[in-house]
């Protein structure tokens, strides 16, 4: 036969090639990588705002060490930030946040009213926003009187050490105050760590308008804040001053600020404020 193998031979048939993945199914398994790194990004929320690996890999439904290589890389980019064993939401998704058009639309409206501010008190200007249980820094302004910076933009403080916080105690959602007393650690010996002594603060806040704190964010610090209200009264931001060395003199300063609060609140489309 003329086809026929020589004897004691084998033919061998050629290796089958596996035929290559085609678009569509290169696109389908990026989606899935896409799609596993956002679930991860969405187990963060206000009572989750840093979590350890194991927490985040069972609520976004994914193994462990799926979620440890996409944590990893999310790390690098610079979504996720890892301290002490637990992440949070990083810096760099906190800026595209910022491209959101709530967020940039009150760091936008409030930064000629914070120049204002800047420019009769020669010291830092801060404004911030709730986010989950901390205070969120979205704007800052950078005075002759300041020394080296504070705060960056992006950093946060918690409710019962700032003077932002305070303002959102005060004025913000009812269970703002119920969740903070669980979490009252001291950053410096003159922060309030005593939910009684924290009650009395907030009323005394809330009855006077603004809030102060001496020290009890860090040391040398001293921060003086109002609220920036919307229509009934809601509070949407907090913009103050933090000066170093002693406190800012109240009666000549709350004025000021609180001019700037009106207009941020007017500009941000407010129909009414508090009188």
């Amino acid at each position: 036969m003329a086809n026929a193998a020589p004897s004691g031979r084998t033919t061998r048939r050629p290796a089958e090639r596996k035929p290559l993945a085609s678009g569509g199914a290169t696109a389908r398994q990026a989606a899935s990588v896409t799609s596993r790194a956002l679930a991860l990004l969405g187990t963060f929320d206000a009572e989750h705002s840093a979590q350890s690996l194991s927490s985040m890999a069972r609520r976004a439904g994914l193994p462990v060490a799926t979620a440890h290589r996409l944590a990893g890389e999310l790390v690098a980019w610079g979504g996720l930030e890892k301290l002490n064993g637990e992440y949070r939401v990083g810096q760099r998704i906190w800026r595209l946040g910022l491209l959101a058009p709530a967020q940039q639309n009150i760091a936008e409206v409030a930064a000629p009213f914070m120049q204002d501010v800047l420019f009769v008190t020669h010291n830092v200007v801060n404004l911030f926003i709730l986010d989950g249980n901390e205070v969120l820094l979205v704007e800052r302004m950078s005075g002759t009187n300041a020394g080296q910076p504070f705060r960056r933009v992006g950093a946060r403080l918690p409710l019962h050490a700032s003077a932002a916080g305070k303002l959102m105690l005060a004025f913000g959602p009812n269970d703002l105050f119920s969740n903070a007393i669980q979490r009252l650690e001291p950053r410096t010996p003159r922060t309030i760590t005593s939910p009684g002594l924290l009650a009395t603060e907030i009323e005394r806040v809330r009855a006077q308008g603004y809030a102060t704190t001496e020290e009890e964010a860090g040391p040398d610090n001293y921060g003086l804040a109002v609220p920036v209200f919307l229509p009934e009264k809601r509070i949407v931001a907090a913009l103050g001053i933090v000066t170093r060395g002693r406190p800012a003199p109240v009666g000549s300063v709350v004025p000021v600020l609180n001019i700037a609060s009106r207009g941020i609140a007017r500009r941000l489309g407010a129909e009414h404020l508090p009188q």
